[in-house]
């Protein structure tokens, strides 16, 4: 009885966790990196993706560890 009470626990603690990875799926880094950030800013509006570009309506540039910027797109 206690394995199927922990199986039942362990099943549910996965499912909760892989939502919060699918809640994170609004977002899409674009390729390429900005030295500083007035020039990410000059490209975010104009920046359109190959596959699916409708859903991302907004975009924001993020400096990175590295000190560079780097564009997103998500869809608000």
């Amino acid at each position: 009885m206690r394995t199927f009470i922990a199986a039942g626990l362990l099943a549910l603690v996965g499912l909760t966790t892989g939502a919060v990875g699918v809640a994170n799926a609004d977002e899409v880094q674009v390729e390429g990196v900005y030295s500083a950030l007035a020039a990410c800013e000059v490209d975010g509006p104009h920046v359109e993706i190959t596959y699916d570009d409708g859903p991302y309506t907004h975009w924001l540039c993020r400096e990175g560890s590295d000190g560079l910027y780097y564009l997103y797109l998500n869809n608000g």
